[in-house]
């Protein structure tokens, strides 16, 4: 607005204060149309923090409600919480269970056998190079572990290379303690499925591991990668004496045991004399074994065994002067024995029939090695359904407290939103009470949150249809909204709770002592229609409906809205300000221009006068 000053040949009024008084009777209509825009808002949010509870309610509350280990939980004990403890959903029949544990599951666990740094030899803790003999700066090799390669240099740091293995995604973990001065790997896994696999290790890659990180196993047991030795002496043939190859003296005897499907064990003996060729050590081995079972790589001077029957179990004994470490590596089950069934688990931790079991040690034996069972028994919990009903009771009647408060909220007609003009002349706290009260009972009586309670309220009154017996709605089982008449048919208070609803924890208790699973049938049990589902599952579908009501009325939360009823009323009351405004701007124009023209008009009369006087005065 441009201030206009007028000298002393005008009229000598303030002006903008003129039209500004003129212009107050003007605004009044859009200042009504603004409170009305405001009001929408303000009732907009509230709506909207209803939306936000019920749709927390629905969601958390009543989804949780609707399930089985909520309305059915079960109790369970462990004679021995030593050897195993054990958890039960609803599915669980209540029954005892007996468990001998005869193994547990594990992974595949590799560790240097000793400190891996010879610092008597002036080695430290620095690259590859400074830690570890027959490895330079230059030197390059490649590991393989469960088909994942990883290139090493000498030149990295041991920490350099436990990263690259982690990094690999060889579904296994390494690790270097400095301080014990040992190599860990660790398999990600647990079970017979566990593994941690070396083939395709180049043959310096194996001197690391096995001679550098010494993390190799002599397990005697082949599988069909089996286990590879020590590197023999450089240029070494399968023809070259044991003994030139791999500086082993004297004579002894290899125990190669074969182990049938039935369990029956047959052991062969092999004597070596070291004078003799590799040739003839291999020959031997391989009339028990089988062809190809063993074998001699010149090109990296190592002798190979590996089973090569896999219909029976193999094992050798007495080939630890080679250093022979095993290629593949695997985890084990866990071996248990339930109800008399043998089980083999992949786990420490398993389900079977609606029962999880945690193992935590193999089963104690008693006097004559017999293992002793565990029971685990399973029984309905009725103190925790009782506590789980009271607490969806009380979150339930929190919220429908709130929405009694919203419906039943005063309403003052009189308070409309204050513009800035007139908050300019009121302390904060005026301004405080009065909005208190013009934001007051905007939801007072409104129609979607009256449907919603009176729908919610009939859900907990009507029975299950297809339930037979004594117990057939929530009320059977003492949870309801309490009598609303006497004996003698006088209504009582508690026909305005507002839809509350009550919890006789005595009947509820005997209820669930002759049926345990009466909660879940009341309030779990799906239905094709509303009369033939659990009220737990109406409440839920009854919710959504009045979800669906209030977003179509107000839209949601946090969300960019211009569909719902209320967001298009506050659009077109923001269209009607807009043309509002632009026509006040018209007017106030108009005024300032009537004011400006009257203003040059005694301008040039005062100057008129002026020259009557002066010409009279002559």
């Amino acid at each position: 607005m441009v201030m206009r000053t007028y000298g002393l040949s005008g009229s000598g009024m303030d002006i903008d204060q003129m039209v500004k008084d003129l212009m107050k009777a003007r605004r009044a209509s859009y200042d009504k149309v603004w409170q009305k825009k405001t009001q929408v808002e303000w009732k907009k949010q509230d709506v909207n923090t209803i939306y936000t509870l019920a749709e927390d309610l629905r969601n958390k509350t009543i989804a949780d409600f609707k399930k089985q280990t909520t309305l059915s939980p079960k109790q369970v004990t462990s004679t021995n919480e030593t050897v195993a403890s054990a958890t039960a959903n609803a599915d669980a029949a209540n029954v005892s269970h007996s468990l001998i544990v005869q193994q547990l599951a594990d992974g595949v666990k590799l560790s240097s056998s000793g400190s891996i740094t010879d610092t008597t030899a002036g080695k430290t803790k620095g690259t590859l190079a400074d830690q570890f003999d027959g490895i330079t700066a230059t030197s390059e090799f490649n590991l393989a572990i469960n088909g994942k390669t990883i290139a090493v240099k000498g030149s990295m740091t041991l920490n350099e290379v436990v990263s690259s293995i982690n990094k690999a995604g060889a579904d296994v973990k390494a690790n270097y303690d400095t301080t014990l001065d040992r190599f860990y790997l660790y398999s990600n896994k647990t079970g017979s499925a566990a593994v941690v696999n070396f083939s395709g290790t180049d043959s310096a890659g194996l001197d690391f591991l096995f001679s550098n990180l010494k993390i190799g196993t002599s397990n005697a047991n082949l599988n069909s990668l089996g286990m590879t030795s020590k590197k023999a002496d450089a240029n070494s043939t399968s023809s070259d004496s044991v003994e030139d190859a791999f500086g082993i003296t004297g004579s002894f005897n290899v125990t190669i045991k074969k182990t049938a499907a039935d369990g029956t064990v047959t052991p062969y003996t092999v004597a070596v004399d070291s004078s003799a060729s590799i040739d003839t050590m291999l020959d031997d081995l391989n009339d028990k074994l089988g062809a190809g079972a063993a074998s001699f790589d010149a090109a990296t001077g190592r002798i190979t065994i590996k089973a090569s029957d896999i219909n029976n179990g193999w094992s050798v004994e007495g080939l630890d002067q080679f250093g022979m470490n095993q290629l593949l590596q695997n985890g084990q089950d866990a071996i248990v024995k339930l109800d008399g069934v043998a089980l083999r688990q992949g786990s420490n931790t398993f389900t079977a029939s609606g029962v999880t079991y945690t193992l935590k040690s193999t089963s104690f034996v008693d006097s004559a090695n017999n293992p002793i069972s565990t029971n685990i028994g399973v029984q309905p919990d009725i103190d925790k359904t009782i506590a789980n009903v009271q607490s969806f009771v009380d979150s339930y009647n929190t919220f429908m407290a709130l929405i009694q408060k919203e419906l039943k909220e005063d309403k003052y007609s009189d308070f409309a939103p204050l513009t800035d003009a007139q908050k300019a002349d009121m302390k904060d706290s005026e301004i405080k009470a009065w909005e208190d009260k013009a934001k007051s009972g905007s939801l007072r009586r409104d129609p979607i949150l009256t449907q919603m309670v009176s729908n919610l309220r009939l859900s907990f009154t009507e029975p299950i249809k297809g339930l037979t017996g004594k117990y057939q709605s929530a009320i059977d089982i003492g949870i309801g909204t309490g009598k609303y008449f006497d004996d003698d048919g006088n209504l009582t208070t508690e026909a305005n709770n507002g839809g509350k609803i009550y919890v006789d924890t005595e009947d509820l208790r005997k209820a669930l002592e002759e049926d345990p699973d009466v909660v879940f049938k009341i309030f779990g049990t799906p239905g094709d229609t509303q009369s033939t589902e659990g009220v737990a599952n109406r409440l839920y579908d009854q919710m959504q409906t009045s979800l669906s009501r209030l977003k179509t009325e107000a839209g949601t939360p946090n969300v960019t809205d211009t569909t719902s009823n209320m967001a298009k009323s506050i659009a077109s009351y923001k269209d009607q300000l807009y043309d509002m405004n632009d026509r006040l701007a018209q007017v106030e124009a108009r005024y300032y221009k009537q004011f400006d023209a009257m203003e040059t008009a005694l301008s040039n009369l005062s100057k008129q006068s002026s020259w009557l006087s002066q010409q009279l005065g002559q």
